[in-house]
Parts: C-alpha cells; structure tokens; sequence
C-alpha cells in the first residue's frame, strides 16, 4: 500500500522540524567544558547521545526531503516549504563557515 502524495507532504514537514530539533540539540549538548568531577564513562555516554541524536536528525531531514520531492505533484507548497526548511539553514550553517 502505498501513502498519499498530501500525507506524505505532511509527514515531511513533521520530520524536518524533528530532524532539525534533534540536530541541534546533539550539537549543543556538546558545547561547553565538562565538569572535572564527571566521571569519565558518564562523559562518552553523553557523546554516544548527542551523536545518536545528530544522526537520526540527518536521517529525519533526509526522510522528509526525499517525502517533499515525492508529494510535490500533489502538495506543491508544503513540498517547497518542506525543501527550504530542511535546506536554507543547513547552507547558513555552511556559510557561516566560510
């Protein structure tokens, strides 16, 4: 069974609002110098975390935009919305590299 073009424009604008919540929360939970007194396994515990959770948000904003381009025949606003929300701040971070 396949999902409908308009479900799939929706589920894809929730997940790239997940996916960019669980991004920037795996980087900001690293920021920052650990108190001496943690010990050392609590620290890679908390490393293992915020990488887990940088990855499933990559996978939630690669999800919805492979979802945004497959409802774009039906749903041609969400799908765009959905493009430039998992894309726009992903180049501002590129480019504030730079």
């Amino acid at each position: 069974m396949m999902i409908k073009q308009t479900a799939a424009a929706n589920l894809a604008l929730v997940l790239v609002v997940v996916g960019w919540l669980l991004a920037y929360y795996g980087v900001v939970s690293q920021l920052g110098d650990p108190s001496q007194s943690i010990p050392h396994t609590q620290l890679e515990a908390a490393r293992h975390l915020s990488l887990a959770a940088v990855c499933f948000g990559v996978v939630c904003i690669s999800a919805a935009l492979w979802l945004a381009g497959f409802s774009f025949p039906a749903a041609r606003v969400r799908a765009t919305v959905c493009s430039a929300l998992g894309l726009l701040p992903a180049i501002a971070v590129i480019l504030s590299m730079l």
